[in-house]
């Protein structure tokens, strides 16, 4: 279970980071949300979609062994 999930999104794009174990999560959740927007809006035409295709932005590949 995540300490902090941030959802930034635009109409179009949207990002969500989850942060756990951290001291400073939402800090963290928010510069990571930002910084993968930029990226996505500055590699894709106005009013597009976008994916990150193939990028795996959850921990779900690569749980823990306590998990």
């Amino acid at each position: 279970m995540p300490d902090v999930t941030v959802k930034l999104a635009d109409g179009i794009r949207e990002i969500t980071v989850e942060v756990t174990g951290a001291d400073d999560a939402l800090r963290r959740a928010e510069e990571t949300a930002v910084r993968l927007y930029n990226v996505a809006v500055a590699g894709s035409p106005p009013g597009q979609r976008t994916g990150f295709a193939g990028w795996a932005l959850s921990s779900d590949s690569e749980r823990s062994p306590e998990e």
